[in-house]
């Protein structure tokens, strides 16, 4: 398959609209239209994610949590890295209202939590 240039093909993709929107006469709907664009192309999932570390994340491994994410929930998921020394270790990543949770403070308050009942 021939690589093709995003920008190139967005740029084509707008032309066309634009054109559409002109013979028809609702140029003033553009607006209306792109956003029922973007909400074909990002589905009915979650659209934002949060991934939270204790340092901060090497590329590689950003690109591959990214990869993950979006093979899961849709490319048109945003993921936003934070840092937070507090939870000592692990990952907390949170997509809408799912939360996966294996930071070592997690764990050690679970391990806490044992003992006492114990």
């Amino acid at each position: 398959m021939p690589a093709v240039e995003p920008a190139v093909v967005a740029r084509a993709l707008y032309d066309s609209l634009q054109a559409t929107l002109r013979n028809e006469g609702a140029e003033d709907q553009f607006d209306a239209i792109v956003e029922s664009f973007f909400e074909l192309v990002r589905g009915s999932g979650p659209r934002e994610a949060e991934v939270t570390s204790a340092v901060p994340l090497e590329r590689s491994q950003q690109d591959a949590i990214i990869q993950q994410l979006r093979a899961k929930y849709g490319p048109a998921l945003d993921i936003r890295f934070v840092v937070d020394e507090s939870i000592l270790g692990g990952l907390i990543v949170r997509v809408g209202d799912r939360v996966l949770d294996t930071s070592v403070r997690s764990r050690l308050v679970q391990v806490q939590q044992r003992m006492l009942t114990s």
